[in-house]
């Protein structure tokens, strides 16, 4: 019932072409849109009780939202028919399928399951651009942080294989969390709730699966090329994926560790529970 229920879904993408989509034009159309949130989100807000014109409305960081919200459940989809559904569609698991070529008649570039795993990355990469527009303003730690994004996301991209790091944009999941936490308009209680369901996700989705799912497919990689298969992937794919993987999982441990001191000051009693920053955002 929910495979049919998300394929459903693709297949409205799909009748607007989303198959054929071009990934640079949905990466600038995101860009766009979320510049454009992050612009309007900003206008009038409040700051320390006055006015200004870069306080977040509301207290949400609304291009991260909806983001978020976009990247975080079409990666659960992706990923639910990747593990749950991929040998009904194509006759064949994933990533093995991918890894294999599998489902490419001249067998030179791995496609992916559907269109929704080769549009995220893009969509992400719209968003990393836009934090780069917004680096500018926020500091120099927020700059590189967009401009890691923007450098993962576009070589997926630009090198074809956008649908290999698609089950990585789970992570945003926890993000939803975090960024409805420090929302003016809710209650306190709301807020520790918020907060407990972004530690919680972040710990399952982000130190748990998704390692799990990386390390899934560096193995399988691995395990194909020593059997003698034909792997779609430029040489030199293998190692930035390893080299992107250590990266930011090394990253989110780091934070786990941070989320857990903040965790503990905040049951000490040092710090308020209200308070809504687990992490940097």
């Amino acid at each position: 019932m929910l495979t049919q229920l998300f394929l459903s879904l693709i297949d409205v993408l799909d009748s607007y072409g989303a198959k054929t989509w071009n990934l640079r034009a949905v990466a600038a159309a995101s860009a766009v849109v979320l510049y454009a949130t992050y612009r309007l989100g900003r206008s009038g807000g409040q700051q320390g009780g006055k006015s200004s014109s870069n306080a977040k409305v509301g207290g949400v960081c609304w291009e991260g939202l909806l983001h978020a919200t976009v990247s975080g459940v079409g990666s659960a989809i992706c990923v639910y028919l990747n593990h749950f559904a991929a040998v009904d569609i194509s006759g064949e698991s994933e990533p093995l399928r991918s890894i294999r070529c599998d489902g490419d008649d001249d067998a030179s570039a791995s496609l992916p399951l559907t269109s929704l795993h080769r549009i995220l990355p893009a969509i992400t990469l719209g968003y990393g651009l836009c934090d780069i527009l917004e680096g500018f303003d926020l500091g120099r730690d927020f700059l590189l942080h967009a401009t890691a994004l923007v450098i993962v996301m576009g070589t997926c991209c630009e090198m074809g294989y956008s649908h290999t790091v698609t089950p990585m944009l789970l992570m945003e999941i926890s993000s939803i969390w975090l960024n409805l936490s420090s929302a003016t308009f809710i209650s306190e209680t709301t807020s520790v709730v918020f907060q407990l369901l972004f530690a919680s996700s972040f710990f399952v989705i982000r130190i748990w699966i998704v390692p799990y799912l990386w390390l899934e497919w560096v193995w399988t990689l691995v395990r194909e090329e020593r059997e003698g298969y034909s792997i779609c992937f430029h040489w030199s794919f293998k190692y930035f994926v390893v080299m992107f993987g250590f990266v930011f999982n090394g990253l989110n441990f780091y934070w786990m560790y941070k989320i857990i001191r903040k965790i503990k000051r905040k049951l000490s009693g040092k710090e308020k529970m209200a308070e809504a920053d687990l992490k940097d955002r």
